[in-house]
């Protein structure tokens, strides 16, 4: 018999073994890998462009893996630049089950925001986030509303997601890609106030301050303390406006300050007190400025958004323009909200 033809006999043998044996017939054009990939890309739309933001906004990533039981079973974080890339996708080395997936975006080095009980033995339910200047907790065993805490940083966008999977076997191998979608929580409010008449506004006459029972966030996202924070700016500026004055433009003075506050949540307002945007003399401490954020937020939303539910708005929504227009005495007149390219104009007399 030919040497030859016996060698390659002997290899479509040997071939037609490796079909057998190999992952179930099935043979990855590569190589041999019965291994399934599970892999979770994250989607940073909820925004009122409804543009996914993600790579362009999304600085860090810390994702949590709870099993069937509410155990702790895997986590992993990202960050830095492969963030910014649009194929981005985080691998999730779990077995085939049941999980819930929880994900805390922006924390970065925990400046702004932590997770004080993050721990190894943790629950879906201890995984809640905190501003880093609320330190108390309250257990509603004192009928006093503890006193605010004050956070006065531009903090860094924070950003939560949720999801139940599951993730399915194959002895084939292969790769299973979900998706997460992420809300962001922090919203920045730049303030801008103008004299009626013109006259020139000195920033540093004037205390600014955003009160709000939002420093703890629950591993959903929900409110869960009511624990008030006392928001001051972390910029004050003067700037220039021009003001047509007949048939010229005149330039004045305006005085800006920016906040930025935690999650904005839509609230039972007979059972919480509404977060309120204040804004007094520094000289005599009096009072110039008094409004509740949500509703003057929400003034915004017009028939554009009106089958939008405020919840959502809110959650779009992040970042409010509102100039304030002062009569010479120091006394608020009207008022000037814009967010993108919305505007709508208040008088102070109209809410009284």
């Amino acid at each position: 018999m030919n040497i030859l033809f016996c060698i390659k006999q002997f290899c479509i043998a040997l071939t037609a073994i490796f079909l057998i044996t190999s992952c179930n017939n099935f043979v990855y054009e590569d190589e041999e890998d019965c291994t399934v990939y599970y892999r979770l890309k994250f989607r940073y739309d909820m925004n009122l462009k409804f543009a996914d933001a993600f790579a362009h906004e999304v600085k860090s990533v810390k994702l949590y893996a709870f099993d069937a039981a509410g155990k702790l079973v895997w986590q992993g974080s990202e960050q830095s630049e492969v963030l910014a890339s649009k194929d981005y996708v985080m691998i999730i080395p779990l077995t085939p089950g049941n999980y819930r997936l929880v994900a805390w975006c922006g924390l970065g080095d925990e400046k702004s925001f932590c997770l004080p009980d993050a721990t190894s033995s943790c629950t879906a339910e201890n995984l809640h986030c905190r501003l880093t200047c609320v330190s108390g907790t309250s257990d509603g065993s004192s009928n006093e509303a503890p006193p605010p805490v004050r956070s006065d940083k531009d903090l860094e966008p924070l950003f939560h997601g949720m999801m139940d999977v599951e993730l399915p076997a194959n002895d084939n191998g292969g790769e299973y890609t979900y998706e997460m979608p992420l809300t962001k929580n922090t919203n920045v409010f730049r303030v801008v106030l103008q004299h009626l008449s013109g006259e020139d506004i000195n920033v540093n006459d004037f205390e600014f301050s955003i009160e709000d029972a939002n420093g703890w966030l629950a591993y959903d996202n929900s409110m869960l303390r009511d624990l008030p924070v006392d928001y001051r700016p972390w910029a004050l500026y003067s700037g220039e406006a021009g003001v047509e004055k007949g048939r010229a433009v005149t330039t004045v003075k305006v005085a800006v300050a920016e906040l930025t506050v935690n999650r904005l949540f839509i609230r039972d307002w007979s059972k919480y007190k509404k977060p309120m945007l204040t804004i007094r003399t520094v000289n005599d401490g009096k009072l110039v400025v008094s409004i509740p954020i949500i509703d003057y937020a929400l003034m915004v939303k017009g028939e554009h958004y009106k089958q939008m539910d405020d919840q959502e708005y809110l959650d779009r929504a992040d970042e409010y323009n509102m100039t304030f227009f002062l009569d010479p005495n120091k006394n608020w007149i009207s008022t000037v909200i814009q967010i993108l390219s919305w505007r709508v104009v208040v008088n102070n007399s109209d809410l009284n």
